[in-house]
């Protein structure tokens, strides 16, 4: 009874034995797998952060783009205001204008009538008061004239530049759409497309801080 008893505890341990090591085989290679996976996964660690980087970098594009669209407003504004100043500093002209050309004539009839008539004398100053007049306007008219054209250049290139950095924060909206596709699907070839989409990001975004100096 005893020598039945030895064997069937021995079975057990056996069994036991075996069952333990089957365990402990068993965790060993789920913790191998677990680990050979977060190796695997190890990138998207950095593919995390090179979006987050990518991302702050697109946040400046944007701010860059709308400053240059604040400039173009403000600019054709200033502009049309001095164009508005100009167009009545040439009405003011014209009607000095208008108003010699009348002095001018009464001059020529009454010295056509009387050449020694008194009143040519006042007649006379009035039209060099006007020539003065005139030279002062139409200078004045140039200055706003000068002005305007300045803001209209300036309204042109930052036209130009904000078109720029619009193309530079295109790129970057594809980068950071392409970037989160590889973090959901976990494919690191888009990781590589994604860099790469934004390096040209950047070389735009370059271009266009290079011709704003």
């Amino acid at each position: 009874m005893s020598d039945a008893t030895n064997q069937s505890n021995n079975e057990l341990m056996q069994v036991a034995i075996t069952e333990v090591r089957a365990f402990v085989k068993n965790q060993t290679e789920k913790e191998a797998k677990a680990e050979l996976k977060a190796k695997a996964e190890a990138w998207t660690k950095y593919a995390a952060l090179s979006m987050a980087f990518i991302a702050l970098v697109a946040g400046y594009t944007f701010s860059k783009g709308g400053s240059c669209a604040g400039r173009v407003a403000k600019d054709l504004s200033e502009a049309t205001y001095n164009q508005t100043n100009a167009s009545d500093q040439w009405s003011f002209y014209e009607a000095k204008s208008q108003k010699q050309l009348l002095a001018d004539l009464e001059i020529n009839l009454r010295s056509a009538a009387k050449a020694d008539d008194p009143g040519l004398v006042a007649l006379k100053a009035k039209v060099a008061r006007y020539d003065k007049e005139k030279a002062e306007i139409q200078a004045e008219a140039k200055k706003f004239e000068e002005a305007r054209d300045s803001y209209r250049k300036d309204a042109e290139r930052m036209t130009a530049l904000g078109g720029k950095y619009g193309q530079a924060a295109q790129a970057f909206q594809i980068a950071l759409a392409i970037g989160g596709l590889c973090l959901l699907s976990k494919k690191r070839w888009l990781w590589f497309i994604t860099l790469g989409v934004a390096a040209v990001a950047a070389y735009l975004l370059v271009v266009a801080l290079t011709t704003a100096i």
